[in-house]
């Protein structure tokens, strides 16, 4: 006769199983050991959640700081060249005024390259 797990014959066997506790206590055991680990999972993520929205927060601060800076940057940029459009528009204007011919032969001559290059 053997006394396997399987086996009728012994009430002992059925009480206790294989190690020496219940079936019942057992699935109990690996409840509470599924819902310890689950709680483990549960912290570690909010730990890691936690760590990723301070990190965004960071890179949040540091992308807004750039962009100020490129901003700055942009509007420094373009103050210089309206300084340099508005020095050029008074240049060509003194040019004009001093060399009239000059001038009309110079939009004569660029009208007719304008001409030719759009015939083609």
């Amino acid at each position: 006769m053997s006394l396997g797990l399987f086996n009728g014959s012994s009430r002992s066997h059925r009480s206790h199983g294989l190690f020496g506790g219940s079936v019942e206590s057992q699935l109990s055991d690996i409840r509470d050991e599924i819902a310890e680990l689950a709680a483990l999972l549960a912290k570690r993520g909010n730990k890691a959640s936690g760590l990723v929205r301070h990190r965004a927060h960071d890179l949040r601060g540091q992308a807004e700081s750039s962009l100020g800076d490129l901003m700055g940057t942009a509007e420094h940029v373009v103050a210089d060249l309206r300084h340099r459009y508005g020095d050029t528009g008074r240049e060509v204007s003194r040019t004009v005024r001093r060399h009239p011919v000059a001038t009309l032969g110079a939009v004569a001559a660029v009208g007719l390259i304008a001409a030719a290059l759009l015939r083609r």
